[in-house]
This record gives C-alpha cells, structure tokens and sequence, in this order.
C-alpha cells in the first residue's frame, strides 16, 4: 500500500535557500571541493594548537 502524500518531491527551504546563494554567488562544485580541502586542513592546525596548549598547562600547574 503506498502513502499519500502532499509534499511529493518538493524541495525543504533550507535547500530552498541554500540554492538561491549558490546562484547569487555563482557557486561552482571546483570552487566548494577547495574550500572543504582548506577548511579541513584548517581543522587539524586548530586541533594541533589546542593539544599544544593543552600539554603546555599539564607541565605549568
């Protein structure tokens, strides 16, 4: 028995919205694949940092 329902294949707004951004900043899937690349190597030198900061108050009481 198949459901009945009245949202067939209509996008949420949150991707509603999240289209409209990519069209008004001209988004290009070579340009977001290099952001996530730099953001993720961002994340490791945060976490590098932080572990740095965190043996440096084990060894200063």
């Amino acid at each position: 028995m198949q459901k009945i329902s009245p949202h067939k294949n209509k996008p949420s707004p949150f991707s509603r919205i999240m289209r409209k951004g990519q069209e008004k900043t001209n988004y290009k899937a070579r340009n977001g694949k290099l952001l996530m690349l730099m953001s993720e190597e961002d994340h490791a030198r945060i976490a590098k940092l932080i572990s740095k900061w965190l043996a440096q108050d084990e060894t200063n009481p």
